[in-house]
């Protein structure tokens, strides 16, 4: 009987107790004043099927934010960075290269074949357009450079963007696993490259057909799923440019720049994306989940 009591005293001080807390909490009202409530500051907790996904206005900033830090593979969205580097040796787009076996590189549809004689400008569009590995490794090789020569030219880009200490590419394909880089980083290199007409302008081909010095004739399409039309771009948005990569290492990743009726600009960056549409449906739903937060 005592324990009983006891028990039921302790629940009794305890309630009491609870009652003048909160009581206590509660903000004070003078005579004639509106209580003060105060508003719920929890951020909304939103996750995105992909490892890393970030969008950027180049107006007001970070708007999106996930795993944008961590620096991670990214397949073929090395071909921007390679593409500023070609642009820095000031190419001759109508010059000839005959592709040599040395050349060949696999893991993508190749469009343009060892003993075949194209312009830089076929090359160019091979590789930027189509994620062309072969076309790639050839495009470096004839403005002169090589694949020794090329982390160096990726350093002294990576300084002049300052993003040196989130960016590491050791070839410029993509298919190798150690060519890394954050979200955040892939994100400047986006707005780099596409501020470059000549990167820009091709990007946004549909398709393009490469005629070889023998009579060969190669279409070449766009991996792009939002110019291609396979999903369809966000009301209000205008695609300035986009570039996708694939590599079991790294999961389906597009990177993308954009502009909205009133003229302001956003970088979208999925890296890691479980399936090959679910990188362009992730991107949609990022910027239609910006736009109703947003504008």
């Amino acid at each position: 009987m005592d324990s009983q009591r006891t028990i039921i005293i302790l629940f009794v001080n305890l309630a009491w107790w609870l009652i003048a807390f909160l009581w206590s909490s509660q903000p004070l009202a003078l005579a004639g004043e509106v209580p003060l409530i105060y508003p719920n500051n929890w951020p909304e907790i939103k996750v995105w099927p992909a490892s890393s996904t970030l969008v950027i206005s180049n107006k007001e900033g970070v708007l999106l934010s996930q795993g944008s830090y961590q620096s991670r593979p990214i397949a073929s969205l090395t071909k921007l960075v390679t593409a500023l580097i070609v642009l820095d040796a000031h190419p001759n787009w109508s010059a000839k290269y005959t592709l040599k076996n040395e050349d060949q590189r696999y893991g993508n549809i190749i469009y343009v074949y060892p003993g075949e004689v194209v312009t830089v400008k076929d090359l160019w569009v091979a590789s930027l357009l189509a994620s062309d590995n072969t076309a790639t490794e050839a495009l470096i090789q004839a403005v002169g450079l090589n694949d020794e020569m090329y982390p160096q030219k990726v350093e002294e880009l990576a300084k002049k963007l300052n993003i040196n200490s989130d960016l590491r590419l050791i070839e410029p394909t993509g298919l190798n696993p150690d060519n890394q880089a954050s979200a955040r980083a892939m994100a400047t290199i986006v707005n780099a490259a596409l501020s470059q007409p000549d990167i820009q302008k091709t990007l946004l081909l549909d398709k393009y057909e490469i005629i070889t010095q023998k009579g060969r004739r190669q279409l070449v399409t766009n991996t792009d799923g939002f110019i291609q039309g396979s999903v369809a771009i966000p009301d209000s948005w205008q695609i300035l440019g986009g570039k996708t990569g694939y590599l079991d290492e790294a999961g389906y990743c597009f990177a993308a720049l954009w502009r909205n009726d009133q003229g302001e600009e956003l970088v979208t960056v999925v890296l890691g994306a479980p399936t090959k549409e679910g990188r362009f449906t992730i991107t949609k739903d990022l910027l239609d989940y910006i736009t109703e937060k947003y504008y």
